[in-house]
């Protein structure tokens, strides 16, 4: 039996997801399976983690004691790791944290990693920011400094070069279309862990009847889903503002989080909400597929107004799931996949231009939508991740599957 490690220095957020799918399938594929992480972080939610936490199959190695609980691990350190366990294969689940780690393979007084080494890229971002000529001298001239940690010269000449790794998977669709060397991944979303075990909660489906109420009392209003918790970043506060200028009712399936700081003052816009009977909140977590389910389908169209964010969108992809158009930033994976695949619209951040998309995409019907949300979903799927990463594990180069 060979032996397979999934390299992961916490598993906040999507980190857990795509763990708890990738182990899945290494025992599946026959392998024993080592994790190296901060198995002691507390989660919000650590649902998957105690389902990996308790499967005896799996040795768990505490990354507590390392530099950064493992971001910050050396060379040596990383080797010896592979041969103490005899690693044949390893998997880094947010590769982007490590290019440093890679790039000291270019030492000739260092070894090579052990076996067969997978990346898996969430955020390749440095094309997405302004290269003019001033700043491409300064880059240059700093270079010398960063080389160790620079993206940009990581993917286009060390990586594909030197062979760092043996395989890269990305899941930035545009960033795979400019890199010959770049395999596409599917996003590992939740419902690809809820089809494996579903973290069902009944007790949670109580919302469903209070949700239902709500609308009843608000027939031929507008609807609008904040799903998760309230983050500056994703755009609750934007939300919250095209509710009270819209008359529209705000939905929050989430919780709300008072550490968070925002321009404005959101307690007020939730009061002017609260006080016309136009604002419904878990302040919860919701697991339940059911319950979620139930609160993206409630409404027709959801709009993600991110700030300054370029990767992929969970929460994006759980609308499409659901044939739900999207509205969305101009910019970054979020942007291109819209634009391209026609999933929605899209609106400018560096304008007032979201107002103005808002109107026009209620106006637009969500069956317009309809045909090309199913043709790029059927590339989003839990199959194409398997065949995927199946692939990469074999030493397989994958038939095209992308989207075009």
């Amino acid at each position: 039996m060979k032996n397979a490690l999934i390299f992961s220095s916490d598993f906040i957020g999507h980190r857990q997801i795509y763990v708890f799918v990738l182990s899945h399938l290494l025992h599946e594929l026959g392998f024993k399976l080592h994790i190296a992480g901060n198995f002691s972080e507390i989660l919000k939610n650590s649902f998957y983690l105690d389902l990996l936490k308790s499967d005896e199959r799996i040795l768990k190695i505490d990354t507590v004691g390392i530099d950064g609980y493992g971001l910050g691990i050396s060379h040596d350190a990383f080797v010896d790791l592979q041969n103490r366990y005899d690693i044949d294969l390893t998997i880094f689940t947010e590769a982007d944290d490590h290019i440093p780690l890679f790039n000291s393979q270019i030492s000739f007084s260092k070894r090579r990693f052990r076996g067969r080494v997978i990346g898996i890229f969430l955020r390749p971002n440095y094309y997405n920011y302004n290269f003019n000529l001033i700043n491409k001298i300064k880059y240059l001239k700093r270079l010398n400094r960063t080389w160790k940690s620079d993206m940009r010269l990581f993917y286009e000449v060390l990586n594909p070069h030197f062979k760092l790794l043996d395989v890269s998977l990305f899941i930035d669709d545009f960033f795979v279309t400019k890199n010959k060397t770049a395999t596409w991944l599917p996003d590992v979303f939740q419902q690809y862990a809820d089809k494996l075990v579903p973290e069902e909660k009944a007790e949670q489906r109580a919302w469903i009847e209070k949700l239902e109420a709500f609308k009843n009392e608000n027939i031929g209003s507008t609807l609008i889903l904040y799903f998760g918790t309230a983050q500056k970043r994703r755009g609750y506060e934007q939300l919250l503002r095209l509710s009270v200028e819209n008359k529209a009712c705000f939905i929050h399936c989430g919780v709300r989080n008072e550490k968070e700081t925002y321009e404005t003052d959101t307690e007020e816009l939730r009061k002017i909400l609260e006080k016309d009977n136009r604002l419904f909140e878990t302040n919860e977590y919701i697991a339940d597929p059911i319950c979620i389910e139930y609160f993206f389908c409630s409404v027709s169209h959801l709009i993600l107004p991110y700030q300054n964010f370029y990767g992929s969108s969970g929460v994006m992809l759980q609308a499409l799931s659901y044939k739900i158009p999207v509205l969305v930033p101009d910019i970054g994976v979020m942007g291109y996949r819209t634009k391209k695949y026609n999933l929605g619209m899209t609106f400018s951040e560096k304008s007032s231009s979201l107002t103005e998309q808002f109107i026009r995409f209620l106006e637009t019907p969500k069956e317009s939508y309809r045909d090309s949300i199913e043709y790029y979903m059927n590339f989003q799927s839990a199959d194409q991740l398997k065949r995927v990463l199946v692939d990469a594990i074999n030493g397989l180069r994958s038939k095209p599957l992308f989207p075009i």
